[in-house]
C-alpha cells in the first residue's frame, strides 16, 4: 500500500507540472506585443547619429596624442624578454650630516 499512496503521488506532481508548464506557454511575452519598442540595433543608430564624418564608422582615425606606439614598443620588448632594468631606488648612504649655521635666517 504505500508504494500506491508514493507513485499516486508522483503522478499527482507530474500532472501538475504538466498543466503548469501548459499554463505558461499560452502567455504573451510582453516585448513581443504590438506597440512595444523593439530595442534592435539602438546602439548602432545611436553611434550613427553621434559621429561627425559617417565614414568614421567603417574606419576610426588615429590620435596623433597617443602613447600607442612607446606603449608597443614596451609590450615588444616584454614578449621578447627584453625588458628594461627598473631603476634601482634604494635610498643612499644614511650619516649623520654636519649642521652648517645659516645667516639671517630664523629667530635668536
Amino acid at each position: 500500500m504505500p508504494f500506491a499512496r508514493a507513485r499516486d503521488l508522483w503522478r499527482c506532481a507530474c500532472l501538475m507540472l504538466l498543466i503548469g508548464g501548459a499554463g505558461c506557454a499560452g502567455m504573451d511575452d510582453p516585448f513581443q506585443r504590438e506597440g512595444t519598442w523593439r530595442p534592435e540595433y539602438i546602439n548602432d543608430a545611436n553611434l550613427a547619429a553621434m559621429v561627425a564624418d559617417q565614414q568614421h564608422l567603417v574606419q576610426g582615425v588615429g590620435d596623433d596624442a597617443s602613447p600607442g606606439v612607446l606603449s608597443a614598443a614596451a609590450v615588444q620588448r616584454l614578449l621578447t624578454d627584453h625588458v628594461k632594468a627598473l631603476p634601482s631606488t634604494s635610498v643612499g648612504p644614511v650619516g649623520a650630516t654636519q649642521a652648517t649655521p645659516s645667516s639671517g635666517s630664523g629667530t635668536p
